[in-house]
């Protein structure tokens, strides 16, 4: 991963609908220190929170699947480590693509806050603080780009925190409309991203700049 401090890079996470910016402080290997355009953008934040990461090496477009840490809010800073790194580099949707998602799981009456750090044709990773046993088929609502879309899935692997579970989920899919839903909205979702990134490049140099400047003089 070749990102540099003072470079832009775009952010989306499950709390706002709109795809955000920001500029990296700091960098050691996989971990980052990002200053958000936003100063009110971090109050949304929280750790363990899945965040979206885009940037752009020799044209190539990157999102990376990350984890936020470290909030400072007199500095108006956050740390993220990437996860996952995947290239936009065709139309194929083969793996698991980085998003952050607020999600229900539907329990009968209720509805339990859930969010998604990733999802395919096949699966997804969601957290939740609520406790659900390994082969259980629970109901998940989530909106993806002002879609809803709501479906079933089995628990297929677990892992506990200090900040709730991590489940691995893969979907029933007895009902191909929902299929044909998650591939449409995942495009969808590469396509805003892919875009976003690109922007930085060719809209946003006067922002770099004084960004940049802003952090020198710290």
């Amino acid at each position: 991963m070749n990102l540099k401090v003072g470079e832009v890079v775009t952010l989306k996470h499950y709390s706002g609908k709109k795809i955000n910016k920001g500029v990296v402080s700091n960098v050691k290997d996989n971990f980052l220190v990002i200053k958000p355009d936003k100063d009110f953008l971090i109050f949304n934040f929280f750790d363990n929170d899945p965040i979206v990461m885009g940037f752009e090496d020799e044209n190539i477009v990157n999102i990376c699947e990350s984890t936020i840490s470290n909030i400072d809010y007199q500095q108006n800073t956050f740390s993220l480590t990437v996860n996952n790194v995947m290239t936009i580099t065709d139309r194929r949707i083969t793996q698991r693509f980085p998003v952050s998602l607020c999600a229900y799981i539907l329990d009968e009456e209720e509805k339990n806050f859930a969010y998604i750090r990733n999802m395919s044709l096949e699966g997804l990773s969601l957290c939740s603080k609520i406790e659900y046993e390994l082969g259980q088929s629970i109901t998940v609502n989530t909106t993806i780009e002002d879609k809803n879309i709501e479906f079933e899935a089995n628990i297929v692997w677990k892992n506990e925190s200090k900040y709730g579970y991590e489940y691995g989920l893969e979907y029933n899919h007895s009902d191909m409309n929902v299929k044909k839903k998650i591939e449409h909205c995942i495009e969808i979702l590469r396509l805003t991203h892919d875009f976003a990134v690109v922007m930085l490049k060719t809209q946003y140099e006067s922002y770099r700049r004084i960004i940049s400047n802003k952090l020198s003089k710290n």
